[in-house]
């Protein structure tokens, strides 16, 4: 990897990051040319901004589902990370002004209770013992860029892949390692169904997109710390947000949550 090259585009992004966050793709040496780059970018962003009262608490996979690679036109998994100053509690308010293009999705969620190291060979128990805890998310998204469908997943990677906060559901529960694939998750906009879907459309099963991240060093480092929280993938496609509208997830057997965008 060319350093001095990577560097050039954190300092852009991270720049984007603290003032006018819209990106174009105009400038050829400002896009990754591989994962390995890009999650590089990626993380170091997140190093430079952490601070006593802001750090990362966990990552978003984004493209788990089939609903989500046809949207994207991605057939692959992206990792994004996830900032103790953009997740909020259930019942807010936001406003849409906060941000270029908001948009919302419907998520199964993990906390660890444990380290989880990398490795590629995890089985389903392994990586169950791991999670403290299920509950349910809405993942804020931000269409911060020229025209997305332009860009090449690295470069939206390095971006951390539309990621923009989360919606974390206060009450956590304990599922059986066998039924976490047939959770069956719904969004409402003012009240109306817009989208349904069910574990098993995550990777096959919820725990796969788990040993994903668990299996990619380039991502997590050494190890993905315990107390992390990692949502899983949209069960529903995208929703756009306007103003006025109130967004409301369930995820079968667990309290709804929902937030209000004004």
């Amino acid at each position: 990897m060319d350093k001095n090259r990577l560097n050039l585009i954190v300092k852009y992004l991270l720049n984007k990051r603290l003032n006018k966050y819209y990106i174009d793709n105009d400038d050829y040496n400002l896009i990754p040319n591989n994962q390995e780059e890009a999650y590089f970018i990626q993380n170091k962003v997140h190093s430079l901004l952490n601070s006593k009262s802001d750090k990362v608490i966990g990552r978003k996979i984004g493209c788990t589902t089939k609903v989500m690679q046809e949207y994207l036109k991605i057939d692959h998994p992206c990792a994004g990370t996830l900032r103790k100053s953009n997740c909020i509690k259930s019942g807010c308010t936001i406003n849409t002004d906060s941000y270029v293009k908001v948009g919302v999705e419907c998520e199964i969620a993990v906390k660890l209770a444990k380290d989880l190291p990398f490795n590629k060979d995890y089985s389903n128990d392994e990586i169950y013992s791991k999670i403290d805890s299920i509950f349910p998310a809405i993942e804020i998204v931000d269409d911060r860029y020229s025209n997305w469908k332009n860009f090449t997943a690295n470069h939206l990677i390095a971006d951390d892949f539309f990621s923009a906060g989360c919606v974390l559901g206060e009450k956590r529960f304990q599922i059986k390692p066998n039924d976490i694939y047939n959770l069956k998750g719904s969004m409402y906009v003012n009240n109306k169904n817009i989208g349904n879907g069910i574990g098993s459309h995550i990777l096959g099963n919820p725990i796969n997109a788990l040993k994903w991240l668990a299996s990619r060093s380039d991502i997590i480092g050494s190890f993905i710390p315990k107390y992390s929280v990692i949502l899983l993938g949209s069960l529903v496609e995208t929703y756009w947000v306007s103003k006025g509208e109130n967004i409301q997830i369930n995820i079968e057997g667990m309290d709804s949550i929902s937030i209000n965008f004004i």
